[in-house]
């Protein structure tokens, strides 16, 4: 608690070494040994393509395999490829996705 204290006050005079400790950022440095499981990031990865209000993921198949994301199917449009594509990428504990999603023909 001290050194976060000291790093603080430092910061208010220029110390761009304690600025930096201060706003160090730990997300995804879990617990050793901690690996999600393919269930629950294929969970996560339909919830994030259900909630995209910039993508119709109607024709879009999800699978795991070893923290692996799969997508297959058919999307609307470029765009609409490079957007799941994000949102799988974002979900935690994602390794690669592979993205083998087609665009729908007109």
């Amino acid at each position: 608690m001290w050194d976060r204290a000291a790093d603080e006050v430092s910061s208010w005079f220029g110390d761009d070494a304690a600025q930096a400790r201060r706003q160090e950022d730990h997300r995804g440095r879990g617990p050793r040994d901690y690996v999600r499981s393919d269930e629950r990031i294929l969970e996560d990865v339909n919830e994030r393509l259900t909630d995209d209000p910039d993508l119709d993921a109607t024709d879009i198949r999800v699978s795991v395999s070893e923290r692996e994301v799969s997508l297959d199917g058919e999307v609307g449009s470029r765009l609409e490829k490079r957007r799941a594509e994000d949102c799988a990428e974002y979900v935690s504990g994602v390794a690669h996705v592979q993205n083998n999603l087609r665009i729908r023909s007109v």
